[in-house]
C-alpha cells in the first residue's frame, strides 16, 4: 500500500525555457554623458509603457514601476580603471539598467517587463550607444510539483563545493545546488537552484522553476552565447513520474565520487532529462541586440 502511494504522481510534464532576469550596464565618459543617457533611458521607459519611476532613497535606484510592483531598476554607478598608457586611473561613470521577473507568468507584468527591456535596448540601439549585458537569468519551467524534480551538477566548477543531492540546503519551497554562504553570493559567476515558483508568485496551478543565474564575473569578455550554452550543459535537470524512480537516480548518483558523461549514460539519466531551448534564448538575445525604437 505504501509503495503504491509513494509511486502514484505525474507521467507527464509541460515545460518551457525562459529568460527571467536581464541586467545591462552603459559605460559613460564623463558625469554630463552619464546623466544625459539615463533621463533618454527613462523617458523610453515610460513613454513605451504604462509604468513609472520612483526613486529609492535607501537603495539610490530609480526603480520602475507599475501599480506598486517593481519591475526594474535604474541605478547610476562610477568606479576609477587602471590605464596603463597613463599610468593613472581614469573615472569610469555608468549606468545599469536591471529588470527581474521578465516571466513570472502574471501576464500584465511579464508584458510591460519585457516592454520597458525592449525600450531600453531599442532607444540605446536607436543611437548606437554601446553597452554589454551583466547579468542574465535562464529558467526551465516544468508545470509540475518540486518533488516530481531534481536538478544535478554533472559538470562540477573548480574551487567550487556542491551539496550532496539528497541533503541539499532547503529553504523553505528552494533546493540550492552550489554551496555559497549567504554574504558572498554575488561573488561568483554562476549557481543554480530549483524552487516552488507557484507559491511565490502565488499561482493556481503547479509551477517548480530551475534556475541558472549568470552573474556579473561572468560576462567579462561580454556576452558569449555558446559559454551560456556550456554553462546550461553542466546541469542535469529531471522529471521523474514517480518518487521511487528519483530515489533510484539519486542514491546512484551519489555513489560516484566524480561524474563523467558515460556514467550519466549508465544511470540511464538522459530517460528523465528535460533539455533546454538553447535556440530559445539565443533568439531572445538576439532580437534585443537588434531592436529600435524608430
Amino acid at each position: 500500500m505504501f509503495l503504491s502511494l509513494s509511486i502514484n504522481m505525474e507521467r507527464e510534464v509541460t515545460y518551457s525555457t525562459e529568460v527571467d532576469t536581464v541586467s545591462i550596464q552603459i559605460n559613460c565618459s564623463s558625469l554630463e554623458e552619464q546623466q544625459g543617457i539615463r533621463f533618454m533611458v527613462g523617458r523610453a521607459i515610460t513613454e513605451y509603457n504604462r509604468v513609472y519611476l520612483k526613486d529609492n532613497d535607501f537603495t539610490k535606484e530609480r526603480e520602475i514601476l507599475f501599480n506598486n510592483n517593481r519591475l526594474g531598476a535604474i541605478r547610476l554607478g562610477i568606479n576609477p580603471l587602471w590605464n596603463k598608457f597613463t599610468r593613472q586611473y581614469d573615472m569610469n561613470y555608468y549606468i545599469a539598467v536591471s529588470f527581474y521577473g521578465l516571466k513570472s507568468h502574471i501576464e500584465i507584468l511579464d508584458n510591460l517587463s519585457n516592454g520597458c527591456l525592449f525600450a531600453v535596448c531599442g532607444i540605446l540601439n536607436t543611437f548606437s550607444i554601446e553597452y554589454v549585458f551583466t547579468e542574465l537569468d535562464v529558467c526551465l519551467d516544468m508545470n509540475t510539483k518540486i518533488d516530481n524534480v531534481l536538478a544535478i551538477c554533472t559538470s562540477k566548477l573548480p574551487r567550487t563545493e556542491y551539496h550532496f543531492v539528497n541533503n541539499s540546503f532547503y529553504n523553505g519551497d528552494s533546493v540550492y545546488i552550489e554551496k555559497f554562504t549567504k554574504d558572498k553570493l554575488n561573488y561568483y559567476s554562476q549557481r543554480a537552484y530549483v524552487y516552488n515558483k507557484a507559491k511565490k508568485e502565488n499561482l493556481k496551478f503547479p509551477l517548480t522553476r530551475f534556475e541558472l543565474k549568470l552573474q556579473k564575473s561572468f560576462f567579462k569578455n561580454d556576452l558569449d552565447f555558446e559559454t551560456i550554452v556550456n554553462s546550461l550543459n553542466r546541469y542535469t535537470v529531471m522529471f521523474f513520474p514517480n518518487i521511487y524512480e528519483k530515489s533510484i537516480v539519486i542514491d546512484r548518483y551519489n555513489s560516484y565520487s566524480r561524474i563523467s558523461r558515460r556514467d550519466i549514460e549508465r544511470m540511464g539519466l538522459e530517460r528523465y532529462r528535460l533539455k533546454p531551448d538553447v535556440v530559445k534564448i539565443e533568439r531572445f538575445i538576439d532580437n534585443l541586440k537588434k531592436y529600435r525604437l524608430y
